[in-house]
Protein backbone atom coordinates (compact mmCIF):
# COMPACT_ATOMS: atom_id res chain seq x y z
CA UNK A 1 0.00 0.00 0.00
CA UNK A 2 1.50 3.79 -0.64
CA UNK A 3 2.61 5.78 1.95
CA UNK A 4 1.38 9.48 1.77
CA UNK A 5 2.42 11.96 4.07
CA UNK A 6 -0.20 13.73 3.15
CA UNK A 7 -3.30 11.24 2.90
CA UNK A 8 -6.67 11.91 0.96
CA UNK A 9 -8.38 12.39 4.21
CA UNK A 10 -6.88 11.27 7.66
CA UNK A 11 -8.20 10.81 11.20
CA UNK A 12 -5.83 11.11 13.91
CA UNK A 13 -5.97 8.20 16.37
CA UNK A 14 -7.60 10.09 19.45
CA UNK A 15 -6.91 8.05 22.04
CA UNK A 16 -6.77 10.78 25.04
CA UNK A 17 -10.26 11.20 24.22
CA UNK A 18 -11.03 7.26 24.02
CA UNK A 19 -9.65 6.36 27.26
CA UNK A 20 -12.57 8.09 29.65
CA UNK A 21 -14.94 6.83 27.86
CA UNK A 22 -13.61 3.38 28.13
CA UNK A 23 -13.01 4.23 31.55
CA UNK A 24 -16.82 5.43 32.62
CA UNK A 25 -18.51 1.96 30.69
CA UNK A 26 -15.90 -0.06 32.86
CA UNK A 27 -18.03 -2.86 34.91
CA UNK A 28 -21.27 -2.16 32.69
CA UNK A 29 -22.42 -4.94 29.98
CA UNK A 30 -20.80 -3.94 26.49
CA UNK A 31 -23.92 -3.31 24.81
CA UNK A 32 -24.30 -0.07 26.99
CA UNK A 33 -21.90 1.82 24.89
CA UNK A 34 -23.62 0.61 21.52
CA UNK A 35 -26.77 2.38 23.33
CA UNK A 36 -24.81 5.48 24.23
CA UNK A 37 -23.60 5.59 21.11
CA UNK A 38 -27.03 5.58 19.63
CA UNK A 39 -28.40 8.68 22.09
CA UNK A 40 -25.54 10.83 21.09
CA UNK A 41 -26.55 10.20 17.23
CA UNK A 42 -29.87 11.01 18.24
CA UNK A 43 -28.67 14.36 19.85
CA UNK A 44 -26.57 15.52 17.10
CA UNK A 45 -28.88 14.43 14.31
CA UNK A 46 -32.67 15.31 16.07
CA UNK A 47 -33.13 12.07 14.88
CA UNK A 48 -36.06 10.09 17.34
CA UNK A 49 -34.03 6.98 16.70
CA UNK A 50 -30.72 5.47 15.71
CA UNK A 51 -29.41 2.17 15.14
CA UNK A 52 -25.74 1.77 15.51
CA UNK A 53 -24.24 -0.80 12.87
CA UNK A 54 -21.05 -2.69 11.94
CA UNK A 55 -20.72 -0.23 8.13
CA UNK A 56 -22.94 2.10 6.21
CA UNK A 57 -22.90 -0.37 3.30
CA UNK A 58 -25.29 -2.77 6.23
CA UNK A 59 -27.16 0.01 7.10
CA UNK A 60 -28.27 0.70 3.42
CA UNK A 61 -29.09 -3.16 3.23
CA UNK A 62 -31.15 -3.17 6.28
CA UNK A 63 -33.14 -0.58 5.08
CA UNK A 64 -33.75 -2.12 2.12
CA UNK A 65 -35.11 -5.48 3.62
CA UNK A 66 -37.36 -3.78 6.10
CA UNK A 67 -39.06 -1.85 3.09
CA UNK A 68 -39.60 -4.90 1.66
CA UNK A 69 -37.51 -5.18 -1.64
CA UNK A 70 -37.00 -8.10 -2.60
CA UNK A 71 -35.97 -10.59 -6.07
CA UNK A 72 -36.10 -8.69 -9.04
CA UNK A 73 -37.57 -5.65 -8.10
CA UNK A 74 -36.30 -2.16 -9.02
CA UNK A 75 -34.47 0.61 -7.07
CA UNK A 76 -33.77 3.66 -8.82
CA UNK A 77 -29.98 4.94 -7.20
CA UNK A 78 -27.36 8.09 -7.67
CA UNK A 79 -25.15 6.56 -10.31
CA UNK A 80 -22.35 9.30 -9.37
CA UNK A 81 -21.49 7.75 -5.81
CA UNK A 82 -19.29 4.90 -4.21
CA UNK A 83 -19.78 1.19 -4.64
CA UNK A 84 -21.39 0.61 -1.24
CA UNK A 85 -24.80 2.62 -1.63
CA UNK A 86 -25.03 -0.37 -4.68
CA UNK A 87 -24.11 -3.18 -3.49
CA UNK A 88 -26.62 -3.63 -0.69
CA UNK A 89 -29.10 -3.43 -3.99
CA UNK A 90 -27.56 -6.81 -5.22
CA UNK A 91 -27.97 -8.49 -1.97
CA UNK A 92 -31.38 -8.30 -2.10
CA UNK A 93 -31.08 -9.68 -5.73
CA UNK A 94 -33.21 -6.43 -6.71
CA UNK A 95 -31.88 -3.96 -9.69
CA UNK A 96 -30.23 -0.89 -9.56
CA UNK A 97 -31.71 1.63 -11.99
CA UNK A 98 -29.12 4.39 -12.35
CA UNK A 99 -29.97 8.29 -12.32
CA UNK A 100 -27.37 10.53 -12.80
CA UNK A 101 -26.81 14.18 -11.49
CA UNK A 102 -27.57 17.53 -11.43
CA UNK A 103 -25.01 19.93 -12.26
CA UNK A 104 -26.51 22.13 -9.40
CA UNK A 105 -25.45 19.43 -6.49
CA UNK A 106 -23.96 16.72 -8.32
CA UNK A 107 -27.15 14.83 -6.51
CA UNK A 108 -29.78 12.31 -7.88
CA UNK A 109 -31.68 14.44 -10.67
CA UNK A 110 -35.23 15.05 -9.79
CA UNK A 111 -36.81 15.54 -13.02
CA UNK A 112 -34.68 12.22 -14.24
CA UNK A 113 -36.29 10.30 -11.73
CA UNK A 114 -39.24 11.73 -12.53
CA UNK A 115 -38.83 9.99 -15.89
CA UNK A 116 -37.42 6.54 -14.48
CA UNK A 117 -40.79 6.01 -12.22
CA UNK A 118 -42.87 7.10 -14.72
CA UNK A 119 -41.76 4.49 -16.96
CA UNK A 120 -41.46 1.85 -14.23
CA UNK A 121 -45.37 2.56 -13.52
CA UNK A 122 -46.24 2.55 -17.11
CA UNK A 123 -44.70 -1.41 -16.96
CA UNK A 124 -46.16 -1.74 -13.96
CA UNK A 125 -42.55 -2.39 -11.98
CA UNK A 126 -42.64 0.84 -9.54
CA UNK A 127 -40.22 -0.04 -6.76
CA UNK A 128 -40.85 0.32 -3.18
CA UNK A 129 -37.56 2.75 -2.37
CA UNK A 130 -35.14 4.99 -4.23
CA UNK A 131 -31.45 5.67 -2.85
CA UNK A 132 -30.67 9.00 -2.94
CA UNK A 133 -26.68 10.05 -2.28
CA UNK A 134 -25.23 13.54 -0.51
CA UNK A 135 -21.77 13.40 -2.51
CA UNK A 136 -18.96 14.64 -1.10
CA UNK A 137 -21.54 15.90 1.70
CA UNK A 138 -23.62 18.28 -0.31
CA UNK A 139 -27.20 17.66 0.43
CA UNK A 140 -29.22 16.87 -2.73
CA UNK A 141 -32.37 18.35 -3.45
CA UNK A 142 -34.79 16.81 -1.18
CA UNK A 143 -37.78 18.98 -1.15
CA UNK A 144 -38.05 17.77 -4.85
CA UNK A 145 -37.11 14.20 -4.64
CA UNK A 146 -39.51 13.70 -1.43
CA UNK A 147 -42.12 15.23 -3.93
CA UNK A 148 -42.00 12.93 -6.35
CA UNK A 149 -41.60 9.98 -4.54
CA UNK A 150 -44.42 11.08 -2.11
CA UNK A 151 -46.52 11.30 -4.97
CA UNK A 152 -45.70 7.66 -6.57
CA UNK A 153 -45.97 6.40 -3.07
CA UNK A 154 -42.23 5.38 -2.79
CA UNK A 155 -39.87 5.32 0.71
CA UNK A 156 -36.25 7.63 0.32
CA UNK A 157 -33.22 6.05 1.71
CA UNK A 158 -31.18 8.52 2.12
CA UNK A 159 -27.55 7.91 2.42
CA UNK A 160 -25.93 10.43 4.40
CA UNK A 161 -22.71 8.43 4.74
CA UNK A 162 -20.27 11.41 3.44
CA UNK A 163 -22.67 14.08 4.96
CA UNK A 164 -22.95 13.73 8.86
CA UNK A 165 -23.05 17.85 9.42
CA UNK A 166 -24.47 19.16 6.92
CA UNK A 167 -27.61 20.23 6.74
CA UNK A 168 -30.97 21.55 4.48
CA UNK A 169 -32.60 24.39 4.98
CA UNK A 170 -31.63 23.86 8.52
CA UNK A 171 -32.63 20.18 9.04
CA UNK A 172 -29.84 17.26 9.06
CA UNK A 173 -28.80 14.95 6.51
CA UNK A 174 -30.22 11.61 7.24
CA UNK A 175 -33.35 12.69 8.32
CA UNK A 176 -34.36 14.29 5.38
CA UNK A 177 -35.93 11.12 3.81
CA UNK A 178 -37.52 7.71 5.13
CA UNK A 179 -34.52 6.04 6.34
CA UNK A 180 -31.26 7.99 6.69
CA UNK A 181 -28.13 5.96 6.60
CA UNK A 182 -24.34 7.41 8.29
CA UNK A 183 -20.98 6.17 7.85
CA UNK A 184 -18.22 5.94 10.69
CA UNK A 185 -15.33 4.60 8.19
CA UNK A 186 -11.95 5.45 8.72
CA UNK A 187 -11.59 8.14 6.29
CA UNK A 188 -15.21 10.13 7.35
CA UNK A 189 -15.30 13.48 9.32
CA UNK A 190 -16.75 11.79 12.86
CA UNK A 191 -15.16 8.07 12.19
CA UNK A 192 -15.36 5.15 14.58
CA UNK A 193 -12.70 3.23 12.30
CA UNK A 194 -15.42 1.17 10.56
CA UNK A 195 -19.21 1.70 11.24
CA UNK A 196 -22.38 3.16 10.23
CA UNK A 197 -25.72 3.84 11.47
CA UNK A 198 -29.64 3.85 10.57
CA UNK A 199 -31.80 7.09 11.43
CA UNK A 200 -35.66 6.98 11.17
CA UNK A 201 -38.48 8.51 12.96
CA UNK A 202 -40.35 5.42 12.32
CA UNK A 203 -40.57 3.17 15.73
CA UNK A 204 -41.57 -0.11 14.06
CA UNK A 205 -38.50 0.28 11.51
CA UNK A 206 -36.24 1.43 14.27
CA UNK A 207 -37.08 -2.19 15.98
CA UNK A 208 -37.29 -4.36 12.74
CA UNK A 209 -33.51 -2.83 11.70
CA UNK A 210 -32.19 -3.71 15.87
CA UNK A 211 -34.09 -7.37 15.38
CA UNK A 212 -32.19 -7.99 11.84
CA UNK A 213 -29.04 -6.26 12.61
CA UNK A 214 -28.94 -8.88 15.96
CA UNK A 215 -29.43 -12.07 14.03
CA UNK A 216 -33.23 -11.94 14.14
CA UNK A 217 -33.04 -13.50 17.39
CA UNK A 218 -36.30 -14.19 18.81
CA UNK A 219 -37.26 -12.88 22.42
CA UNK A 220 -37.27 -16.00 23.99
CA UNK A 221 -35.16 -17.44 26.73
CA UNK A 222 -33.00 -19.93 24.39
CA UNK A 223 -32.03 -19.15 20.53
CA UNK A 224 -34.79 -19.22 17.89
CA UNK A 225 -34.63 -17.96 14.88
CA UNK A 226 -38.08 -17.44 12.76
CA UNK A 227 -36.51 -15.30 9.81
CA UNK A 228 -33.09 -14.71 8.19
CA UNK A 229 -30.81 -12.07 10.17
CA UNK A 230 -27.54 -10.68 10.24
CA UNK A 231 -24.93 -10.06 12.31
CA UNK A 232 -24.43 -6.35 11.99
CA UNK A 233 -24.35 -4.64 14.74
CA UNK A 234 -21.91 -1.90 15.64
CA UNK A 235 -18.68 -3.19 18.10
CA UNK A 236 -18.52 -1.71 21.67
CA UNK A 237 -14.82 -0.53 20.66
CA UNK A 238 -15.81 0.89 17.66
CA UNK A 239 -19.06 2.45 19.45
CA UNK A 240 -16.71 4.28 22.37
CA UNK A 241 -14.53 5.86 20.09
CA UNK A 242 -17.96 7.33 17.89
CA UNK A 243 -19.39 8.44 21.40
CA UNK A 244 -15.62 10.20 21.93
CA UNK A 245 -16.00 11.69 18.73
CA UNK A 246 -19.37 12.84 18.35
CA UNK A 247 -19.28 15.62 20.36
CA UNK A 248 -16.34 17.51 18.25
CA UNK A 249 -18.47 17.25 14.99
CA UNK A 250 -19.43 20.83 14.49
CA UNK A 251 -15.90 22.19 15.26
CA UNK A 252 -14.56 19.19 12.35
CA UNK A 253 -17.22 20.03 9.93
CA UNK A 254 -16.45 23.67 10.42
CA UNK A 255 -12.29 22.43 9.87
CA UNK A 256 -13.44 20.65 6.21
CA UNK A 257 -15.28 23.57 5.41
CA UNK A 258 -12.59 26.30 6.35
CA UNK A 259 -9.99 23.61 4.04
CA UNK A 260 -12.01 24.05 1.34
CA UNK A 261 -12.38 27.66 1.53
CA UNK A 262 -8.68 28.12 1.46
CA UNK A 263 -8.16 25.52 -1.27
CA UNK A 264 -11.43 27.50 -2.65
CA UNK A 265 -9.43 31.06 -2.31
CA UNK A 266 -5.86 29.83 -3.73
CA UNK A 267 -7.44 27.73 -7.01
CA UNK A 268 -10.62 29.73 -8.03
CA UNK A 269 -8.41 32.47 -9.80
CA UNK A 270 -6.38 30.15 -11.33
CA UNK A 271 -9.49 28.36 -13.27
CA UNK A 272 -10.70 25.77 -11.06
CA UNK A 273 -14.28 24.76 -10.47
CA UNK A 274 -15.65 24.52 -7.40
CA UNK A 275 -18.96 23.64 -6.06
CA UNK A 276 -20.79 25.97 -4.23
CA UNK A 277 -23.95 25.83 -1.92
CA UNK A 278 -27.12 27.13 -3.68
CA UNK A 279 -29.18 28.80 -0.92
CA UNK A 280 -30.66 26.71 2.25
CA UNK A 281 -28.12 24.20 1.41
CA UNK A 282 -25.03 23.61 4.04
CA UNK A 283 -22.22 20.73 2.94
CA UNK A 284 -20.13 18.77 5.58
CA UNK A 285 -17.77 19.24 2.55
CA UNK A 286 -16.46 16.14 3.58
CA UNK A 287 -13.86 16.12 0.95
CA UNK A 288 -12.64 19.32 -0.84
CA UNK A 289 -13.71 18.90 -4.99
CA UNK A 290 -12.38 20.57 -7.65
CA UNK A 291 -13.31 20.78 -11.30
CA UNK A 292 -9.78 21.40 -13.27
CA UNK A 293 -9.77 23.33 -16.76
CA UNK A 294 -10.67 21.61 -20.02
CA UNK A 295 -7.51 19.67 -21.50
CA UNK A 296 -6.37 19.19 -17.97
CA UNK A 297 -6.44 14.73 -17.01
CA UNK A 298 -7.62 14.43 -13.71
CA UNK A 299 -5.08 11.46 -13.71
CA UNK A 300 -1.77 13.11 -14.85
CA UNK A 301 -2.34 15.72 -12.05
CA UNK A 302 -3.12 12.26 -9.56
CA UNK A 303 0.02 10.81 -10.52
CA UNK A 304 2.01 14.03 -10.36
CA UNK A 305 1.21 14.77 -7.06
CA UNK A 306 1.55 11.24 -5.40
CA UNK A 307 5.08 11.32 -6.28
CA UNK A 308 5.26 14.53 -3.69
CA UNK A 309 3.68 12.01 -1.38
CA UNK A 310 0.25 13.91 -1.66
CA UNK A 311 -2.78 11.45 -2.27
CA UNK A 312 -5.48 12.86 -4.29
CA UNK A 313 -8.48 11.12 -6.41
CA UNK A 314 -10.24 11.67 -9.05
CA UNK A 315 -14.13 12.19 -8.69
CA UNK A 316 -16.51 9.18 -8.75
CA UNK A 317 -16.60 6.78 -11.74
CA UNK A 318 -20.26 6.82 -12.18
CA UNK A 319 -21.22 3.22 -11.30
CA UNK A 320 -23.36 3.02 -14.55
CA UNK A 321 -19.66 3.30 -16.33
CA UNK A 322 -18.01 0.45 -14.22
CA UNK A 323 -18.10 -2.55 -16.39
CA UNK A 324 -20.22 -4.94 -14.15
CA UNK A 325 -23.01 -2.99 -14.04
CA UNK A 326 -22.60 -0.88 -17.19
CA UNK A 327 -25.32 -3.60 -19.12
CA UNK A 328 -28.34 -2.18 -16.31
CA UNK A 329 -30.44 0.30 -16.42
CA UNK A 330 -29.57 4.20 -16.33
CA UNK A 331 -31.19 7.64 -17.28
CA UNK A 332 -28.12 10.07 -17.84
CA UNK A 333 -27.75 13.19 -19.00
CA UNK A 334 -23.76 13.04 -18.75
CA UNK A 335 -22.75 15.38 -16.02
CA UNK A 336 -21.61 12.33 -14.11
CA UNK A 337 -19.24 11.34 -16.90
CA UNK A 338 -17.91 14.68 -17.17
CA UNK A 339 -17.46 15.18 -13.31
CA UNK A 340 -15.31 12.13 -13.69
CA UNK A 341 -13.39 12.81 -16.45
CA UNK A 342 -12.68 16.77 -15.02
CA UNK A 343 -12.50 16.17 -11.21
CA UNK A 344 -10.32 15.92 -8.52
CA UNK A 345 -10.47 15.23 -4.91
CA UNK A 346 -7.99 17.17 -2.87
CA UNK A 347 -6.31 15.80 1.05
CA UNK A 348 -8.88 17.53 3.44
CA UNK A 349 -8.37 16.12 6.84
CA UNK A 350 -6.41 18.51 9.78
CA UNK A 351 -4.50 20.38 7.16
CA UNK A 352 -2.45 23.59 7.99
CA UNK A 353 -3.24 26.28 5.83
CA UNK A 354 1.04 26.40 4.97
CA UNK A 355 0.19 22.45 3.82
CA UNK A 356 -2.90 23.66 1.75
CA UNK A 357 -0.68 26.56 0.11
CA UNK A 358 2.04 23.93 -0.64
CA UNK A 359 -0.29 21.57 -2.31
CA UNK A 360 -2.06 24.42 -4.34
CA UNK A 361 1.20 24.87 -5.81
CA UNK A 362 2.09 21.29 -6.48
CA UNK A 363 -1.56 21.47 -8.51
CA UNK A 364 -0.86 24.55 -10.74
CA UNK A 365 2.67 24.16 -11.62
Amino acid sequence: MTQFKIPLSYSAIETGELLPILQQFEGQPHEAIIDALEKKICEVTNSPYAVALNSGTSAIHLALRVLGVTVGEYVPVSTFTYIGSVSPILYQSAEPIFIDCEEETWNMDPDLLESCLHDLLKSGKLPKAIIVVHSYGMPAKMNEINVICKKYGISVIEDAAEALGATYFGKPAGTLGDIGVLSFNSNKTITAFGGGAILTSSKSVYEKVKFLAAHARESKPYYEHHELGFNYRMSPLNAAYAVSQLPQMTDKVAQRRSIYEQYKAHLRPKGFGFLDEPSGFYSSRWLTTVTLKPGINPLEIQAKLAKEGIETRPLWNPMHSQSAYSKLGAYKTGVADKLFASGLCLPSGGLESITISEICKQVTT
